[in-house]
């Protein structure tokens, strides 16, 4: 505990919420949702892979001339940065470690030359910025994507950037501070939307390895930046913003609205420093917080400490759900929470129920019945479930047999795999496609996967789905708008030439794509036009048609589906069941010869009794990992 150094990492929690400098770097004491496996965040976000090429790009040296402080310990990085910096000339150093006082910080990239020290801060965040600059002009004149309004027109800075720009402001008072006599000329370098690669296999070049609890990025041997074609990147040019967090705008908290930065950053090295706790006031977004306890492992729940201090009783006596998890709360719940309204059960109607509601455009529950009847089902204690079942059917009599339920699996990673793709463009990779009959008979109906290295899967996806769902018009389903989303992507893709095929084939895909999806035919456009067989959105028939309290109000995928078969003696009986799902067997698989679904060891869980998977270092779905192929980066 002795070297407690407010870095990057932490200035960013406190950004959030200043009690998590108490639970932040407590591994062992406090449970911490986002910390199960840092390597598959890494290949989620892609900010490894961008940060070295950004690496070329600013420093137009190969990475083996040893520009990298590798060092992970504090006072290494440190004499190791200082070595280096203290070179005459330019110099380059990635991941650069400064101190002052008990700031830390290390850098993406620094490049010192005279009395400049050029700071990059690099986002695998994508941006468009159309200005008709070159990429290298160091300026983006129209700095108007980072700033927003609020009442009387007051300038601050937009919500989604602040996590980025408060960073850098960070970075660049803490090198300003130690050293003075330079002058720090601050940059963030993010990917440029409007960028495409001029080669292929880009991001092959930057290829990831596990080591240990860290991550490092493994590039070919003698790469230069020639090598990487046209730059995907852009440097903007951020000292007028930075003035601006420095010394005109209150940072954005929920401790104190009126902190300037300066003030700000000294509290919070106060705080982290001595390891106090500092209550902040609870609101929605505690519902985000990582640090909770999701499986017991002996380790305290901070979410729950936070709430016990507030509400002035001992976290064992919490058995009620807790405000911030009515769904869809929003200010709602920020409200009744600072009015010390705590838990679910003690909202009032008139507290959540807006002062004007649009009239309802669908049979089923609205937004608002939706909210009260999650509270009066907790307020009653009552755990059963609700199903509008003759609305449900109602709605049901419009579909057409059989019934077709289909699933996406894709990928956006932030450097291109191929020519003339831009960073973030979506690759469709596989789908499953299960049909329902009029009888109720299920079967696997079709599956796609695309193995071939070097070729762009969108085609490919778009013509096997074309042909599953093609033999009859029945109605086809989705879980919310993934789907519908990436078909539209392909849609676009088609229409401007970026995926290539003859005039005939061309035309007949695009029908297909519009006869099975909605989508406004200008983005100003209020309403959407449909396809005589969009698809139909079971996320919002759960929406609307039914409620179980033990999904705490959560209607994604992962928490309906458990649910349901928790509710069903049907579901339960059938799929815990051997004998009933597999190759030959009553409902068709194309990949299992005989699994049960629903098995006592995994409780009510399906996702739990898919078979582990090993990749090298990672285990998914294994005896003692915490890793499932249910969470998302396991899954990618």
């Amino acid at each position: 505990m002795s070297k407690r150094y407010l870095s990057k990492s932490r200035f960013k929690e406190a950004l959030e919420c200043l009690t998590k400098l108490y639970y932040t770097k407590k591994e062992d004491e406090y449970a911490n949702q986002q910390i199960d496996d840092p390597f598959l965040q890494a290949l989620a976000d892609g900010g490894h892979q961008v940060g070295m090429l950004a690496i070329y790009l600013c420093s137009q040296d190969p990475v083996s001339e040893g520009i990298l402080v590798s060092e992970t310990d504090y006072d290494k990085s440190l004499k190791d940065t200082t070595e280096r910096f203290n070179q005459p000339g330019k110099v380059t150093i990635a991941e650069a470690a400064f101190r002052y006082d008990h700031l830390f910080i290390r850098a993406d990239i620094i490049v010192k030359e005279k009395q400049t020290i050029n700071l990059y801060e690099v986002k695998s965040k994508s941006i468009d910025l159309d200005d008709g600059g070159d990429f290298d002009d160091d300026h983006v004149d129209d700095k108007s994507s980072f700033y927003s309004y609020l009442g009387s027109k007051r300038e601050c800075i937009k919500s989604k950037w602040v996590p980025y720009l408060y960073d850098l402001a960070f970075q660049k008072y803490v090198i300003s501070k130690t050293h003075p006599e330079y002058q720090v000329k601050a940059h963030l370098v993010l990917a440029d939307k409007n960028a495409k690669a001029s080669i292929d296999g880009l991001n092959q070049l930057f290829q990831l390895q596990k080591k240990g609890k860290y991550t490092e990025v493994i590039v070919p041997d003698g790469l230069t930046a020639d090598q990487l074609g046209n730059p995907l990147l852009r440097i903007i040019n951020l000292d007028d913003v930075v003035e601006k967090i420095w010394h005109t705008y209150n940072v954005p908290n929920n401790f104190d609205p009126e902190l300037d930065f300066e003030r700000f950053v000294w509290l919070c090295q106060d705080i982290y420093k001595e390891d106090k706790r500092v209550q902040a006031p609870l609101t929605s977004k505690c519902s985000k917080c990582a640090y909770f306890v999701k499986t017991e492992t002996g380790k305290k729940d901070g979410r729950k400490e936070c709430l016990s201090r507030h509400a002035q009783i001992s976290p064992d006596q919490i058995k009620n759900a807790v405000a911030y998890e009515l769904w869809w709360g929003g200010r709602a719940v920020d409200k009744v929470l600072a009015n010390n309204v705590f838990f679910l059960k003690d909202i009032l109607p008139e507290d959540i129920t807006p002062k004007s509601r649009k009239s309802k455009e669908a049979t089923g529950l609205d937004s608002t019945e939706r909210k009260l009847l999650q509270i009066e089902k907790e307020k009653a204690g009552d755990d059963s479930y609700y199903f509008d079942r003759d609305s449900f059917l109602e709605e049901a009599r419009e579909w057409k047999y059989p019934l077709h339920m289909i699933d996406f699996e894709t990928s956006q990673v932030a450097l291109p795999f191929f020519r003339d793709t831009s960073s973030y463009q979506g690759h469709a990779f596989q789908f499953s496609h299960h049909k329902i009959h009029e009888d109720g008979r299920i079967e696997h109906a079709s599956e796609f996967i695309h193995f071939k290295k070097n070729e762009y899967p969108n085609l490919a996806f778009i013509r096997a789905l074309r042909e599953s769902l093609s033999a009859d018009e029945g109605s086809v389903f989705r879980y919310h708008n993934h789907e519908n989303t990436y078909l539209r992507l392909i849609h676009e893709q088609i229409l401007s030439g970026e995926i290539k095929m003859d005039a005939g084939e061309k035309k007949e895909i695009l029908a297909f794509i519009d006869h099975i999806t909605r989508h406004k035919p200008d983005p100003n456009d209020r309403d959407y036009i449909s396809g005589n067989r969009a698809m139909i959105d079971l996320y919002e028939l759960v929406k609307r048609f039914y409620y179980p309290p033990s999904a705490g109000g959560k209607i994604g995928l992962k928490h309906i589906l458990p649910a349901i078969i928790r509710d069903s003696d049907y579901l339960r009986g059938k799929y815990s069941r051997k004998g009933i799902y597999g190759r030959n067997l009553a409902i068709k698989s194309l990949n299992f010869e005989d699994h049960q679904w629903i098995a006592p060891r995994f409780g009510l869980d399906p996702y739990l009794t898919l078979p582990p998977v090993h990749t090298g270092e990672l285990q998914i779905n294994a005896p003692g990992s915490s890793l499932r192929v249910a969470d998302g980066g396991a899954a990618l």
